[in-house]
């Protein structure tokens, strides 16, 4: 004989609902006829008998019938964040793979030579502006290693050019001198690689709102030297920057969502 599986939650709760009503309403109907035979209030308790636990098993009932509401609501907040979790994870992935992507054309777009690209995003630290780098998605083809601890800058002390872009909003394109690390503050003087000969910034736009963030494009070798060249890599780097902006949106849209049903 094939044995019958276990009744389904929903079932189960659909039981519950229906129970509740069922049975505090039957004991208020046996209440009501004991009173309308004339009886005292005060007696109908003894009269009932055993039908006087219909009161507490309805009680119990409604009480558990609110806990699994709550409970249940709960569980589906819960599965939604968790695929809106979910959601943001693959789209955070898809997105770096797409930047990278990016990024590598861009870097090897010049045609005197590649070009080093790194992502700082416009962030708060301690109440104050700062340009954190993106330390997943970038191009390096030249190994300056004193660059790599710069992880963020201060656009209102720091003399570097993604700070000057950063602050005036324009695109800006400088070839260091020799002694450039001598215009450093103590901070950042050990941050930034002498061997970078030039530096191109390009803030990245987000409507009409302040930049978020900078593209920074540098080397040892001045590939962009020639004006042509420079225009037609800014072009390249301002449609590049674009759709950073576009996907870094999406991400903070998925967020949202996300912690909506926090």
């Amino acid at each position: 004989m094939r044995r019958q599986g276990k009744p389904k939650p929903v079932a189960l709760r659909i039981l519950i609902k229906l129970s509740v009503p069922t049975t505090l309403g039957f004991f208020a109907n046996l209440v009501a006829n004991t009173v309308s035979d004339g009886q005292r209030l005060a007696s109908v308790p003894g009269r009932l008998g055993w039908w006087n636990l219909l009161l507490p098993i309805g009680v119990a009932l409604l009480i558990f019938d609110l806990v699994n509401d709550i409970l249940t609501q709960r569980a589906a907040a819960a599965a939604e964040r968790n695929a809106h979790l979910e959601s943001l994870r693959r789209l955070k992935q898809s997105n770096q793979q797409v930047l990278s992507s990016l990024l590598h054309t861009m870097g090897r777009s010049p045609r005197r030579g590649n070009v080093n690209v790194h992502l700082f995003y416009a962030d708060t630290l301690d109440d104050r502006r700062v340009l954190r780098k993106d330390r997943t998605v970038y191009y390096e083809c030249e190994d300056l290693p004193l660059n790599y601890s710069l992880d963020v800058a201060y656009p209102d002390t720091d003399e570097l050019v993604i700070c000057e872009a950063y602050n005036n909003d324009e695109i800006l394109y400088e070839e260091l001198p020799v002694t450039h690390p001598e215009r450093y503050n103590p901070r950042i003087k050990n941050k930034v690689d002498p061997q970078i000969t030039w530096v191109l910034a390009l803030p990245m736009h987000r409507d009409d709102d302040t930049p978020a963030g900078v593209v920074c494009a540098f080397g040892n070798k001045r590939v962009l030297s020639d004006p042509a060249g420079r225009r037609s890599f800014q072009s390249l780097a301002v449609g590049v920057a674009e759709v950073i902006v576009r996907l870094r949106a999406l991400e903070r849209e998925e967020e949202m969502r996300a912690n909506s049903h926090a």
